[in-house]
């Protein structure tokens, strides 16, 4: 199922996603024409229910499509609009979907009961925010939000801020679900596929990149460097697929953190050896790699950081009683196929 959907969603996004799409996007061009040309695909309705119009699928199949668009180098918030609107259509509110991408957020408090939501990938090009708030979802319009621009991607990105919760267009019991978790497992999964990306890459410029005579990537020193990236890229997506594990919607939360912990480690060390490897070139403007590591070093630092993370396993850890061998065979594990 995994390999029918990559390919099926991976050819027209790769069309849709050229380098200079990507680059437009950056540098915040409009971008309604490829968000309703991405939409007209069809996949992100994947995780609503068949009676309600979409395809029922789980987390763990919408793994393969947001490792696509993470490949890609789609800004947009792609895998938040699904599963965003597998909430939404749950709780009722099928109508309130909309056409354009919805991201989803943690919200924390501001001042004068406003909420906050700090740095949200394509929280500058996402409609709506779907906001987990005081046990609810909000979902509420990005236009009524003052926004911050991002740190790695000022255009694309935001931290925003809606001074009361009544703006919100719906609103519904979260129950059980959790934003943070929701938001690791779908990070990472975007991750994994920006570094399978840059693997391509750099392993492409390798080999036709010459010194001295012969491809950089005969020499020891690079080959070495080639093959530590590629190990870290493919534990990435390892990692993310453990965290996008869930038979429903809902990832389990320390498999999300497991996921996006990993993720961010390898995420430095493939950013650093790809501009190594890459030289000047790579850092500019015109290079499309510089398009990926930036989104990488942006997951790395958006809710749950590499700390919050690690907080969270490790509280886990020393609550586990049996030690860590049980604990990593007893709640690290990816549950069992139906």
């Amino acid at each position: 199922m995994d390999d029918t959907l990559l390919d099926d969603f991976e050819r027209p996004l790769r069309a849709l996603c050229t380098d200079d799409t990507l680059r437009t996007v950056e540098a915040g061009a409009p971008t309604d024409a490829l968000w309703q040309a991405i939409d007209a695909l069809g996949y992100t309705d994947a995780l609503v229910a068949e009676a309600q119009g979409g395809a029922g699928l789980s987390l763990r199949e919408l793994f393969a499509l947001v490792f696509a668009a993470g490949k890609a180098g789609l800004g947009l918030p792609f895998g938040e609009t699904a599963v965003a609107r597998a909430l939404l259509a749950a709780a009722g509110h099928g109508e309130r979907r909309g056409a354009g991408p919805i991201a989803i957020a943690p919200g924390v408090p501001g001042d004068a009961g406003s909420i906050v939501c700090r740095d949200v990938p394509g929280g500058a090009l996402a409609q709506q925010v779907l906001v987990s708030w005081q046990g609810e979802w909000l979902l509420l319009p990005r236009d009524r939000a003052t926004a911050t621009p991002g740190a790695w991607r000022p255009q694309a990105s935001a931290t925003l801020q809606w001074h009361t919760p009544d703006l919100a267009v719906a609103r519904f019991d979260a129950g059980a679900a959790d934003a943070v978790a929701l938001c690791n497992a779908l990070h990472a999964a975007g991750m994994a596929g920006a570094m399978a990306r840059v693997l391509e890459l750099v392993t492409d410029y390798a080999r036709d990149r010459k010194q001295f005579g012969r491809p950089i990537a005969q020499f020891q020193a690079v080959q070495q460097e080639l093959s530590v990236l590629g190990e870290q890229a493919h534990s990435a997506t390892l990692a993310a697929r453990l965290g996008c594990s869930a038979a429903g919607v809902q990832p389990d939360p320390l498999l999300a953190a497991t996921a996006k912990l990993r993720a961010c480690e390898a995420a430095r060390s493939v950013c650093a050896i790809a501009h190594a490897v890459f030289g000047a070139i790579g850092i500019t403007e015109e290079h499309v790699l510089g398009l990926y590591t930036r989104r990488l070093h942006e997951w790395r630092a958006v809710p749950g950081t590499e700390t919050q993370c690690a907080r969270l396993l490790g509280e886990a850890l020393l609550a586990q009683p049996d030690g860590l061998f049980d604990f990593v065979r007893l709640r690290l594990a990816a549950p069992a196929l139906a």
